[in-house]
């Protein structure tokens, strides 16, 4: 505890008293951490903590989700996917309530085994998520697969939406928190290019909360000395250059490509799609899957919020009509949601970012 008053007391005295100071947290699990730990209440009035897009869920298009459960609903198809994803709302419902057969899993493996259980049925595993979930998908790959399992590819690269934000004048950043599990398949390397071509400090860090206070004070040590850097405070899992053997089996089977993410549109090169000599692989090609245009939930502002444009108390339905039993948006799924996570922590916005 006495670490943590010191590193406050620190923090407080970084801080410039007439800047505002806006660092972003690009992981779930680190927003978890801070609302929790009500982080943003111990902060000086000028330094705000913003959450990110750091829920593979809440950005997964509303397209793939729907074709899953046009997928569930065929006869010689079982759909095979996270537990998060069979309660995201689409315009059609969610995967649990219209889809017919799914089936949770908790990691790439027991895909391959419920395939080898099903010979006479068409596996599809609706593989989700940023560079964390892309490696072991890859690794299944890579290991040799039933004849009948198919991927349903709906990945995201991490780096390439924090690129957009840092473009974007409205959310004006001037910190990044890089997500640690993803940080761990990439690398501290991987986020140079925010402080060498944009001049942004950025720091990897664990999840608990001394960690990321020392991550927020080393930003603030280098927006005061006005030398911007990649500064790795979770080097006991984080290593430069990252995990290669990861990336060099994500780079054999996925080719980068231009996708949607929900409520934010079309990111050039910013997804990842299986190469096409795996295209017999592919569930989008082999069922001739087609697009689904997205469609915007009434009141909903999971969009906003996910590009640091707004806090989840922002929005009209939060806690009144969407809750994590009965969400209305994407945010409010996943326990990596900034909106599920506020619910549970009953935080406030401490500032409007659109103020």
């Amino acid at each position: 505890m006495e670490k943590i008053k010191e590193l406050i007391n620190h923090i407080s005295s970084l801080v410039p008293e007439n800047k505002k100071i806006r660092i972003m947290n690009v992981c779930g699990s680190h927003e978890h951490t801070i609302a929790f730990s009500g982080m943003r209440s111990l902060m000086p009035e000028n330094l705000e903590i913003i959450p990110g897009p750091g829920c593979p869920v809440c950005v997964c298009p509303e397209s793939d989700i729907i074709n899953a459960i046009n997928l569930s609903k065929r006869e010689d198809v079982i759909l095979v996917t996270y537990g998060d994803m069979l309660r995201v709302p689409t315009q059609r419902g969610s995967i649990r309530a219209e889809g017919k057969n799914f089936r949770m899993i908790t990691s790439p493996f027991e895909a391959i085994n419920i395939a080898k259980s099903n010979s006479g049925k068409k596996i599809v595993f609706f593989s989700i998520g940023f560079e964390t979930t892309t490696a072991p998908t890859a690794g299944i790959l890579e290991m040799g697969v039933p004849e009948n399992l198919y991927i349903l590819s709906s990945h995201r690269l991490t780096p390439t939406i924090m690129e957009v934000l840092v473009k974007d004048a409205e959310i004006g950043i001037d910190g990044f928190i890089a997500p640690g599990h993803v940080s761990a398949i990439v690398g501290a390397n991987a986020w140079n290019i925010f402080s060498e071509k944009y001049g942004i400090p950025t720091v990897v860090a664990g999840f608990n909360a001394d960690n990321l206070l020392l991550g927020i004070l080393g930003i603030l040590r280098q927006l005061k000395n006005g030398k911007a850097k990649t500064f790795n405070v979770y080097k006991g899992v984080v290593k430069p250059e990252g995990n290669m053997q990861a990336q060099r089996l994500m780079e054999k089977y996925f080719k980068v490509s231009d996708v949607n993410w929900r409520g934010i549109g079309y990111i050039p090169a910013s997804g990842l799609e299986l190469r096409d000599e795996y295209s017999h692989r592919d569930a989008k090609k082999v069922f001739e899957l087609k697009e689904v245009k997205e469609e915007k939930i009434s009141g909903c502002i999971c969009g906003k919020i996910i590009l640091g444009k707004a806090y989840p108390s922002d929005c009209k339905l939060f806690k009144k009509v969407c809750s994590p039993k009965n969400p209305k948006g994407p945010c409010m799924v996943s326990f990596e949601g900034a909106c599920n996570i506020w619910h549970k922590t009953n935080n406030e916005s401490p500032r409007s970012p659109e103020a």
